[in-house]
């Protein structure tokens, strides 16, 4: 009787430390997940992104080409909003100032003073996606055509074009990927490329405008382009459209005389060929 009580109590005391083990391992690892929650929550869009900057897309629109949207955000709390309806005569731009707030999460802001549009933006690396009226995010085929990509300056902005051939004259395409651009009738519209002096450009892609920034070294020639936004016409000849927005991403360097300019990828033949447009 003796030996079956000590047994029971040696049985007693490793259920006990087990129980306590088990309960200890339990605790732990709950510090552990609230930790790292807490972790995730403390570090978001507003205090570690370098958010602020210049954004820039082309937003869908129910009767235009498209809303050529410019967000400048202010590390501040001011911004700058400019849009543009595409295609309308005699649109000029739109711009609104004032400052923004940050909603509870950290991962949009919300601009001031905005009425009857919407003023709630998802902030994300190098990009902020525009909201709907409620500050949801858009759904549907279109809901990627919402983003504003960041802006990066590759050199200081000038708007000095005088001295330089390039920025002061409008191109003309004539040749793309060894084929030649002809306007088979008076209706079929000229592919058009324009540099301007605040490193951006601008781009008729014989349907749908295309837009973006430049990165231009008139010593050694070199010249790249970012891959820009463009509006959202539903055009008949959509593949030299797209041939042409795909060989403005892939040109690292050109070569002109005046009159006119070949866009190259290193040593390989031409991509495209322009002629200067006479004004």
């Amino acid at each position: 009787m003796k030996t079956t009580t000590i047994i029971y109590f040696v049985l007693v005391l490793i259920t006990v430390g087990c129980s306590k083990k088990l309960k200890n391992t339990t605790t732990d690892k709950t510090v552990i997940e609230k930790s790292a929650t807490a972790f995730t929550n403390d570090h978001n869009a507003s205090n570690s992104l370098d958010y602020d900057g210049t954004y820039f897309g082309v937003l869908p629109c129910a009767d235009c080409e498209g809303i050529e949207t410019t967000l400048q955000l202010t590390a501040d709390k001011k911004y700058v909003l400019t849009t543009k309806y595409l295609g309308k005569e005699n649109a000029l731009p739109i711009e609104s100032k004032g400052t923004y707030a940050w909603n509870k999460e950290g991962n949009k802001v919300i601009l001031s003073g905005i009425k009857n549009a919407p003023s709630n933006y998802f902030v994300g690396e190098n990009y902020v996606m525009q909201l709907d009226m409620k500050g949801q995010e858009i759904t549907g085929d279109l809901a990627d055509k919402y983003i504003l990509q960041k802006l990066t300056t590759f050199f200081t902005p000038s708007d000095d074009t005088k001295n330089s051939p390039m920025k002061k004259t409008k191109w003309k395409l004539v040749e793309l990927n060894g084929k030649k651009i002809e306007n088979k009738d008076k209706n079929t519209k000229e592919f058009i490329l324009q540099l301007k002096g605040d490193n951006r450009y601008t781009a008729f892609a014989g349907c749908n405008n295309l837009m973006g920034e430049y990165e231009l070294n008139e010593e050694s020639l070199r010249i790249k382009f970012s891959r820009g936004a463009s509006t959202m016409m539903a055009c008949p000849d959509m593949e030299t459209e797209q041939e042409f927005a795909k060989m403005l991403e892939t040109v690292d360097n050109y070569s002109h005389n005046g009159n006119q300019m070949t866009l190259n990828k290193a040593r390989m033949a031409p991509l495209a060929r322009f002629e200067a447009i006479k004004k």
